[in-house]
């Protein structure tokens, strides 16, 4: 339960960042290499994506990995 709990939070960061920087899915996606539905499904945190992944989605964002992260890091300690 907590690791979907912190795929969810993850996923709701990522939303939220792109969401500030008035991007749409499609956008982010195509700054960052990636299809639209691999963006809502780890908006949606149905997936777990893999480190390579979170790294094309902060450089798409023009955000460092950490505020990424920074959501579901007190519940990885």
């Amino acid at each position: 339960m907590k690791y979907k709990y912190i795929i969810s939070r993850l996923g709701k960061e990522i939303a939220k960042l792109r969401k500030e920087k008035r991007l749409s899915q499609e956008e982010l996606a195509f700054d960052c290499y990636l299809d639209r539905t691999t963006i809502a499904i780890i908006e949606e945190g149905k997936t777990n994506p893999s480190l390579k992944v979170l790294l094309k989605i902060s450089r798409g964002l023009d955000i460092q990995l950490w505020r990424l992260l920074r959501q579901a890091q007190s519940l990885i300690k």
